[in-house]
């Protein structure tokens, strides 16, 4: 038995040759192999700090080319702080040099959120002061504010109790200007009235609003390491510019007669409201323009915000009889009738299925176009339209300004509404001779008839005279604008003599002045009801009248709304027009009529 070799053997592999074993030594590295080495490195550490330097290169010109404005402003807005300074708004005065509306100071009360400990007892002990709701006071004590308004211009009273109540540090004042009103609610809807930064919100405040403001200044100072203003480093920027004071065409004591008889005649005639316009017939300058109820402009929020409304140039209504006086002129200046012509006069006037009727019963035969103006007929001023026909008669109302603005220099006025001629259904052309069917804003109407009053031109109303600067140079003058021709000047000079003829015995005899020639016309209209028709016993009452004749010095519309019992212009509105003239033409030093005899009055 052969014994197997002690000791672990490998199995010999035959046809494999063993591979050597590794030398110990490497290869030898030789200088020239170090030098490249080092030069790639060298290369390629260059080209990584060129590259660098490139992007650092090219961020420095984009940064430079591009951002440098918008860096600088924001390094500026860290050291320097820029605030406005305030400007002075104009004030406005009435055509003698009156004030109207002027500036006060007032403080403005203002908290400091970050120094009151216990905001809901804070705001329990200021709240009732500002007049104002505790949750409301709380609501603005933002935690971490350091300024936080609490209520803008107060009175020197609450001023006094809030200092009374000792918060310093908690509660601070502020000292700025707000809008005074001296004369109260006097033409309160024609100055309007401005919001708690003193822009202008109604009226003249807002519809020259840019000239009132004027331009407020800018002041700059440096800040400290930790933001706080440096007041030494203050400089001035850009000076302010204080606002242009105006003058307007009103008149205060003339303003002050309309608002009193106003309020007089609706008291007395129990009208739910009223307006009163005076113009100057020859310039179109706004004299006096009133309405009842009115309101204080200086605490304007008191009142519903449908007071605020100015609606003599606003608010549209069917002018009714007073229209009467541009059918007639319409139709002498066209050629669709004569002085001397006269027209039937039935009890009735059938247009389809519709009845005309006069509310009074004046003629029973025939009248004149003086007799329709006298005595307020309907039927004769439907008849008179229909000389006209729809297309003549819609150019001469257009003509006269119904249905466009009249341009006055106030905002918010109303086109008024004027149906195209082929819109006019049934017996719309025989009623719009008589003023239904169509509506004007109460100016439109006094603009359109002080045409006559001014020899057939028809004039622009205004009511700003001028623009004075702080030190009373003129600025800019408001001249009369170039009138219009609508009717020739003896078409004119004919209907003012009927509506002399319509106060001396006509329907009108109430509004006649002692001592005065007074052209007028009465109005007496229902009011439309939203479903169609008419509001069953529901009216407006206006007189429409100029004086002295032959030269007017005043055009004055009357307009009461829903009067109770007695609702005929003539009888309501009338002795409110005579009120008004009397009393403006004694203070305008206007000399009585000459003679009481209209020379050629109409038969």
């Amino acid at each position: 038995m052969t014994r197997r070799p002690s000791g672990r053997s490998r199995p010999r592999l035959h046809g494999l040759r063993r591979r050597p074993a590794p030398s110990s030594r490497r290869p030898s590295v030789t200088a020239a192999d170090l030098q490249r080495a080092v030069r790639r490195r060298i290369l390629v550490l260059f080209a990584v700090l060129f590259s660098a330097q490139g992007l650092l290169l090219g961020r420095l010109v984009y940064i430079q080319g591009t951002q440098a404005g918008h860096l600088q402003r924001l390094a500026l807005n860290q050291q320097l702080e820029a605030f406005p300074l305030p400007t002075q708004r104009g004030r406005i005065f009435d055509r003698a040099g009156r004030p109207l509306v002027t500036n006060v100071e007032a403080e403005s009360v203002f908290a400091v959120p970050r120094a009151i400990p216990d905001r809901r007892a804070f705001a329990r002990r200021v709240a009732p002061l500002l007049e104002l709701n505790p949750q409301e006071v709380e609501r603005r004590l933002e935690p971490g504010l350091y300024f936080a308004w609490l209520r803008r211009r107060v009175s020197p009273q609450t001023a006094a109790g809030l200092r009374a109540l000792r918060l310093d540090g908690q509660v601070g004042f502020l000292r700025e200007e707000r809008r005074a009103y001296p004369n109260g609610t006097l033409a309160a809807h024609l100055l309007g009235f401005v919001g708690v930064d003193n822009q202008g919100l109604a009226g003249v405040e807002l519809a020259y609003d840019f000239t009132l403001r004027g331009r407020p200044g800018r002041a700059v100072t440096g800040r400290d390491a930790v933001g706080r203003p440096l007041v030494e480093t203050q400089r001035l920027a850009a000076p302010p510019v204080d606002g242009a004071d105006l003058v307007l065409t009103i008149d205060q004591v003339v303003q002050h007669i309309a608002e009193r008889e106003l309020q007089k005649g609706v008291q007395e005639s129990g009208a739910a409201r009223g307006m009163v316009l005076a113009i100057d017939p020859r310039t179109g300058e706004v004299l006096a323009l009133a309405a009842v109820p009115s309101f204080d402009p200086g605490a304007f929020q008191r009142v519903p915000p449908r007071r605020w409304v100015n609606r003599p140039i606003s608010e549209v209504y069917e002018p009714g009889s007073t229209f009467k006086v541009i059918t007639v002129a319409a139709a002498l200046d066209a050629g669709r009738a004569t002085l001397a012509e006269r027209f039937d006069c039935p009890p009735s006037l059938q247009v389809g299925p519709h009845r005309i009727r006069d509310v009074h019963r004046y003629c029973t035969t025939t009248q004149t176009l003086t007799d329709i103006i006298r005595y307020s007929s309907n039927v004769g001023a439907a008849q008179v339209a229909a000389r006209l026909g729809r297309k003549t008669f819609y150019d001469y109302i257009r003509r006269f300004g119904f249905g466009a603005p009249t341009g006055i220099d106030l905002p918010g006025e109303a086109r008024g509404i004027v149906r195209p001629p082929q819109e006019w259904l049934g017996p719309s052309l025989h009623t719009i001779g008589f003023g239904q069917g169509i509506s004007a804003t109460p100016l439109q109407l006094l603009v359109a008839a002080s045409a006559l009053a001014n020899g057939g031109v028809l004039v622009r109303p205004h009511v700003v005279r001028m623009v004075r600067d702080r030190e009373g140079r003129l600025l800019q003058g408001v001249g009369t604008p170039p009138g219009r021709r609508v009717v020739s000047p003896e078409v004119a000079a004919a209907v003012v003599r009927m509506m002399v003829r319509a106060v001396e015995d006509g329907t009108g005899k109430l509004a006649a002045v002692p001592g005065y020639v007074v052209a007028g016309k009465t109005g007496t209209a229902q009011i439309p009801a939203p479903e169609g028709g008419y509001l069953e016993g529901r009216y407006i009452a206006s007189f429409l009248g100029f004086a002295p004749v032959p030269q007017p010095r005043l055009a004055i519309l009357v307009v009461l709304e829903e009067p109770r019992g007695a609702y005929f212009g003539g009888t309501v509105a009338a002795p409110v027009f005579r009120a008004i003239a009397e009393a403006a033409l004694w203070y305008l030093r206007v000399p009585p009529s000459a003679s009481l005899t209209i020379p050629g009055s109409a038969p």
